[in-house]
């Protein structure tokens, strides 16, 4: 059924050009400076171009309201759009969910793509998990979470969805320092300073002493912005450093421990830590030709860590990281663009279990293996006008990956564990994309057909277990098809309505024995909805909910009742409403806010046989201006003080829980020194 739809819209794509006409001109779209609200535009695709034009679902989170003043992770901000659950374990890591269950291992770092001004942040295929840590959220001027597979622009790892963080540019800021504080241990510092009229400093210095036993890190960011005019160019360069020291709380095992006041302060993992360093230097060349506007932009990144593997018998030593150079590269003119993209990297992966064996989990080397790696993609995209209102969006991109594996010790089988000879693989992913817009007076109606596409993880390929041939798994692939409504940019009150569908083809992941499935399918669907609506007297009105199913689409027995994937089961950590709901209050100088969040019930293991309820939970913040240059503002984490758990699984047999903060009063000063 897949493959019909695909091969009617490629007939489709290639035979409208030839039948739609021009009736009306590509609306103009203004580089330099902003016409519209922040809110409404979107820079992802290359150039600033309104979200309610678009056939994609597009967010703008702004990290400078008032609920993105006293973030100790960006995930409780993120966690406001429809259809996403970050789930937060210790520290600073995540697990991603976007119109998907909560992804892992594989599955979950080539997911995602996470990007900073349209540069991903980690290399595809080399563990995009818990890539937001390195993000500079700090220097955040808006963040765009883009819903089901990305637009053309983008390739592997927006498969489900991509999170792009914009910086401000450099003539965007005001020196400024800002300190934070919590009653449970949690304290960062940020400074952003020009030092000269083109050149910009920020650091971010935090600390989190955790409310669990043995828990808690140390994090340091650094980033220089420069801009510069170069004949016709104009030039945007940014260096970003950063480097975290986690000592990890591990999960709490034990049915419902997450309820229990005294044991979600315990620790059961003391040894756990995850240390992880990134460098990353990138540039963003723009300017005018006659046939549109051209953006180059070089990058080269750096990033390492080593952490303890506490979540698995044996808790093996994992060392991994890569080096990347690449060129990200766009014409866009009225109503195209196409671009041509490269990158190169090398990458490495060492495991050592130094503890004795613990069932199939040997003690001694598990994997030592290099991996070089060249992708080379190519897009193009293009709009017509079907009437005065009517508008189809065209797009496709070719992506070829190519895998050069060197292994560096021993090839064979040790315990689960197996190492393969020297191999070189080989992947090609076309992704076409169908859009339509209908423009009206009081609203937008959209509507996308789009795949989405991913060579396979190297540590899929080459972090081999037993059931499974090195070098088996296949490029994995998301169909999808979505409509919906909007409001229109002019009006005060914005509303969006989606449904959506999709297909998932050669899903990769590990089971609850913690084997590696290579063939998996799944089916998502459900309905995502978001308004904002000023009530007057300065007071407004903010919500978002998904009632969605995600469910497997194949079965497999792996002889428990608890762990065997039957068709039509639920995927395990997918619930199936979230939401939130917030009133506010703003004015001048003064504003507050009220915010319910919603997760609903799901299950924790692929049979269904257990579950977590889910959790409410309220959030009380707010801001005042105490003198022009001085902003306050405070915030209450858990204001009943739930006892509810972040992330809840079922592996190994047992249940398992990284367990929620207990309430917490946040409370931070900003004062601009211009």
């Amino acid at each position: 059924m897949k493959s019909h739809w695909l091969a009617g819209m490629s007939l489709l794509c290639a035979g409208l050009p030839a039948l739609a006409q021009d009736t009306q001109s590509e609306p103009e779209i203004v580089l330099a400076s902003f016409l519209y609200s922040p809110d409404d535009i979107v820079i992802a695709k290359g150039v600033q171009q309104e979200t309610v034009y678009q056939p994609e679902v597009i967010d703008v989170l702004i990290p400078t309201s008032p609920e993105g003043l006293t973030l100790a992770h960006p995930a409780e901000l993120i966690n406001r759009v429809a259809g996403i659950n970050i789930h937060r374990g210790s520290g600073q890591e995540h697990l991603t969910a976007i119109r998907s269950p909560v992804l892992t291992g594989g599955a979950g770092a080539g997911s995602f793509l996470y990007t900073l001004d349209g540069v991903p942040l980690r290399a595809a295929g080399f563990a995009n998990v818990n890539a937001l840590l390195e993000a500079p959220t700090e220097i955040a001027s808006r963040i765009e979470v883009f819903k089901g597979p990305g637009p053309a622009d983008y390739g592997s790892n927006a498969v489900h969805g991509l999170i792009n963080i914009v910086p401000g540019s450099v003539s965007d800021y005001e020196d400024r320092l800002s300190i934070q504080s919590s009653s449970r241990g949690f304290a960062n510092a940020s400074v952003t300073a020009d030092i000269s009229e083109n050149l910009r400093v920020s650091a971010n210095l935090a600390h989190d002493s955790g409310f669990r036993n043995d828990s808690g890190f140390d994090q340091q960011k650094l980033t220089l912005q420069h801009r510069t005019d170069v004949g016709n160019w104009d030039i945007a360069s940014l260096i970003a450093i950063n480097n975290l020291n986690q000592e990890t709380a591990g999960f709490l095992q034990g049915d419902d421990i997450y309820r229990d006041r005294d044991a979600i302060e315990t620790n059961q993992n003391p040894e756990a830590f995850r240390d992880t360093q990134a460098l990353r230097v990138q540039v963003k060349a723009k300017r005018d030709t006659d046939f549109g506007t051209l953006i180059l932009q070089p990058y080269a990144r750096r990033t390492q860590q080593r952490f303890l593997r506490h979540f698995v018998p044996g808790q093996a030593l994992d060392k991994n990281g890569h080096t990347s150079f690449g060129v990200k590269s766009g014409l866009y003119g009225e109503g195209w663009s196409a671009g041509l993209d490269a990158e190169y990297t090398s990458g490495f992966q060492y495991e050592f279990q130094e503890n004795p064996s613990r069932f199939s989990f040997v003690q001694g080397l598990h994997f030592d293996y290099e991996v070089d790696a060249i992708v080379v993609a190519g897009f193009v995209t293009k709009d017509f006008w079907l009437s005065e209102h009517a508008k189809l969006h065209l797009g496709a991109r070719g992506e070829y990956t190519s895998y050069e594996y060197d292994n560096r010790t021993d090839t064979g089988t040790s315990g689960r564990f197996i190492r393969a000879a020297d191999r070189r693989d080989d992947y090609f992913t076309l992704t076409p994309k169908l859009g339509l817009t209908y423009e009206m007076d009081d609203v937008t109606l959209f509507a996308r057909a789009a795949r989405g596409s991913r060579a396979p993880q190297t540590s899929d390929l080459y972090s081999a277990q037993q059931n499974q041939v090195p070098g088996e798994a296949q490029v994995e692939t998301l169909d999808s098809l979505e409509a919906g409504l909007r409001s229109p940019s002019h009006r005060e009150t914005k509303f969006e309505l989606t449904a959506f569908t999709m297909w998932k083809d050669n899903f990769f992941f590990r089971n609850a024995n913690g084997f590696n499935v290579v063939n998996g399918k799944t089916r998502h669907e459900g309905v995502e909805a978001s308004f904002d609506m000023p009530l007057g007297s300065g007071f407004s009105i903010q919500g978002a909910g998904t009632l969605a199913r995600h469910s497997y689409d194949f079965s497999e027995d792996v002889g428990s009742a608890a762990n065997n994937i039957t068709d039509g089961d639920r995927v395990d950590t997918a619930p199936d409403t979230l939401g939130n709901l917030a009133v506010k209050y703003d004015t001048d100088r003064f504003g507050t806010y009220l915010r319910w969040t919603h997760v609903g019930s799901y299950f924790t293991n692929p049979g269904n046989t257990n579950s977590y309820p889910g959790h409410d939970i309220f959030t009380l913040g707010g801001r005042l201006d105490v003198q022009d240059n001085l902003q306050l503002s405070l915030r209450v984490d858990n204001l009943f003080d739930a006892r509810y758990a972040d992330r809840a699984d079922f592996a190994f047999g047992n249940e398992r829980f990284f367990p929620g903060r207990p309430r917490t009063l946040f409370a931070g000063l900003t004062l601009s020194l211009d």
